[in-house]
């Protein structure tokens, strides 16, 4: 099986946007990520 690297969503070195400043709390995608 591959080895995946764990995900960290407050990396900053790939992409300009930051998607944990993205996630509001009352919003579906942020209950999406609370649940998963």
């Amino acid at each position: 099986m591959p080895k995946f690297k764990p995900y960290n969503y407050d990396q900053h070195s790939m992409v300009v946007i930051n998607y944990q400043d993205q996630l509001q709390p009352g919003t579906f995608e942020y209950a999406v990520h609370y649940l998963i």
